[in-house]
């Protein structure tokens, strides 16, 4: 059977973090964040270019973990008609994906507050550039605020109010949906 990859996405904001690691943690899988990967090369390679980080690191290191049969989580914010083609057109060839798609009435305004009030060192030292990136959210909502037909099993999840199905019964849905892939 292959590995299976959930991945949790949705626009900056709607909790996308918050919900992959409490599944992590559940699921007792690993977690991998697109915005870790950024911070692991940033601490290498300060100036990197963001493209080059999703095209060249993340997409390989999530195609590695599914060859080696690992299933896991990601935390990722997939794009409106590119992510099929660039991400998860590959990962199916080495893993069966469930796709949980989170979304907030205000999902900018929730990242804003976020990195306004964040005592997380590093946040704090980026605060300025996270802010600034607010921006290109807002214009960006258009191609990650709404659920992607990926062909895949999907379950939307409202983040306003905690969680809505609730994580037992997302977790649910993933189960169902692996025993579904079997």
């Amino acid at each position: 059977m292959k590995p299976i990859v959930i991945y949790v996405s949705g626009a900056p904001g709607a909790g996308k973090s918050t919900l992959a690691k409490l599944l992590s943690e559940q699921l007792y899988i690993p977690y991998v964040s697109s915005d870790l990967v950024h911070g692991g090369l940033e601490l290498t390679h300060p100036h990197h270019d963001r493209k080059y980080a999703i095209q060249s690191v993340f997409i390989p290191l999530l195609l590695n973990y599914a060859k080696n049969d690992i299933s896991f989580i990601v935390d990722h914010v997939l794009q409106r008609d590119i992510a099929k083609s660039t991400i998860i057109d590959k990962l199916q060839e080495y893993a069966n994906i469930v796709y949980i798609h989170v979304r907030a009435d205000d999902p900018i305004g929730r990242y804003v507050e976020r990195i306004r009030t964040s005592k997380q060192p590093d946040i704090i030292r980026r605060r300025e550039l996270l802010l600034e990136r607010a921006g290109h959210h807002a214009n960006n909502l258009q191609n990650t605020a709404h659920v992607i037909d990926l062909d895949v099993p999907t379950l939307i999840v409202d983040t306003n109010n905690g969680h809505n199905p609730t994580l037992s019964e997302i977790i649910s849905f993933i189960n169902k949906a692996r025993e579904g892939m079997e």
